[in-house]
């Protein structure tokens, strides 16, 4: 229940599909408020295994260190029919675990990467969470071979309901790409973080500190999902470090230097080329799927009507979820 499941809780309640969202949390703090103050949940299950016994569609946001614990503690107990949503940060170990750990149901490991107009803000607490969150982005999908092909096609759709677009990638390279845009900032924030903690003066500097401290130390937030992240593949995490570290030494060497035309060349060129990603991640222009617009009973009946309402049939044996 932090922003990125309340927010995915939100965006099915906006929907109006006819859903009914449970929530679940090991902190008891974060699920009442996903219920009481957000509303962005019809009711808590406090038992991991009782939520997950119950699901038709099981959406997991934990991270990486609690994942294979998880799926382990689940694995007897998700329904033959449920489709499972994983939404941990490295793919290929998920997917691994997952192949190992879930005898029944559906596993999709998927990645909502968030719409243009939230990347800049920093907030990571569920009181910042938005339907539209991921609203005209894009959603990855990275099904494990045992899936079926129409549980695949109800994550896309459940993709869909979210506002995003599907974008199918391989988990082995979107592991690489993740290198440089989870890992590295991780990093860079613990250190930045822990150049400026070590200072004798750290108390009165962070007295002052502003947003862009704050928003360019937040990756700190993910924890032991960063140590698992570069672990992941170490060879990768060097030369991503190795690449940082270059650029620093070059900014280094000009600020020595003291010239400032090369300097503000240097800054001003690396601030067009952002301002074109972001406008790029506005746009969207990079997905390989269009989107076909898609109505609410459709998506409904996609979700719950179709195959999986099939499945449920046949899989409640007479009982109710």
């Amino acid at each position: 229940m932090g922003r990125v499941g309340v927010s995915i809780a939100r965006a099915l309640r906006a929907a109006d599909v006819g859903l009914t969202i449970v929530g679940h949390d090991r902190m008891r703090a974060l699920a009442e408020e996903a219920k009481e103050k957000l509303g962005a949940i019809d009711r808590v299950e406090w038992n991991l295994v009782t939520a997950a016994s119950v699901a038709d569609i099981l959406v997991l946001a934990v991270p990486m260190a609690e994942l294979e614990n998880t799926l382990m503690v689940i694995g007897e107990d998700v329904p033959p029919h449920a489709l499972v949503l994983d939404l941990a940060p490295l793919k290929a170990q998920s997917l691994r675990w997952a192949d190992k750990h879930l005898k029944t149901g559906h596993y999709v490991g998927v990645v909502p990467v968030l719409a243009a107009a939230y990347l800049t803000d920093g907030r990571d607490e569920p009181a910042a969470a938005t339907p539209d969150l991921f609203r005209g982005s894009i959603f990855c999908l990275l099904p494990s071979a045992k899936a079926d092909p129409q549980a695949v096609d109800t994550a896309v759709t459940f993709g869909r309901l979210l506002g995003a677009l599907p974008y199918f990638v391989d988990p082995v390279e979107y592991d690489s790409l993740a290198q440089a845009v989870e890992t590295l900032p991780g990093l860079a924030a613990a250190a930045l973080f822990g150049a400026v903690q070590k200072s004798t003066a750290w108390r009165d500097i962070l007295r002052f500190a502003n947003p862009s401290f704050a928003v360019a130390t937040q990756p700190l937030v993910h924890g032991t999902d960063i140590t698992s992240l570069a672990l992941n593949d170490r060879a990768a995490t060097l030369r991503w470090l190795d690449a940082l570290l270059n650029e620093l030494t070059a900014i280094r060497r000009l600020i020595q230097e003291g010239d400032r035309e090369p300097i503000d060349l240097t800054l001003g060129g690396l601030l067009v080329q952002r301002e074109r990603w972001l406008k790029e991640r506005e746009a969207n222009d990079w997905a390989e799927v269009g989107d076909t617009p898609v109505d609410r009973p459709t998506m409904g009946e996609q979700l719950l009507g179709g195959w999986l309402g099939g499945k449920m049939k046949r899989d409640k044996k007479g009982g109710e979820r």
